[in-house]
């Protein structure tokens, strides 16, 4: 059985719109060139695919009953020169402080986070590399 997922995009005026969920989780999508008030659509995307990847980062540092103290992912998306002017490369760096955590661990979480678990990554059709950096001793 699929999982359907619905929402609803307003117009507003001009390039400016609003998203809203179901369950009345809102936020603006603009492409105006002046007084924005939002993230244009492929902004939106590449920030999906950051926070989806870090979504499963997240649950699986929890798993390992790490305290993480910071996490942040650097998203870099290159885009094709024609029309549309989809992803082509995205590149992540997700940078972690979370002691005890080591190099090698790291790296297969964010592995998997983005090969394996991010459904906004298979959503894609983008080459994506990752780095990771620690801010902490392993």
């Amino acid at each position: 059985m699929a999982n359907t997922k619905h929402a609803t995009v307003h117009h507003i005026v001009g390039k400016r719109f609003l998203a809203e969920t179901p369950d009345g989780q809102r936020f603006m999508i603009d492409g105006e060139e002046h007084a924005k008030t939002g993230m244009n659509p492929m902004e939106v995307l590449l920030n999906a695919f950051g926070s989806c990847s870090a979504f499963d980062v997240v649950v699986m540092i929890g798993k390992r009953r790490l305290e993480l103290e910071s996490y942040r992912i650097e998203l870099t998306g290159e885009r094709h020169d024609g029309v549309p002017a989809y992803y082509t490369d995205i590149h992540a760096k997700h940078i972690i402080d979370a002691p005890g955590l080591a190099p090698e661990m790291a790296e297969r979480f964010v592995d998997l986070a983005t090969t394996k678990y991010c459904s906004v990554a298979s959503s894609l059709n983008a080459t994506i590399t990752f780095e990771v950096e620690l801010l902490h001793d392993a």
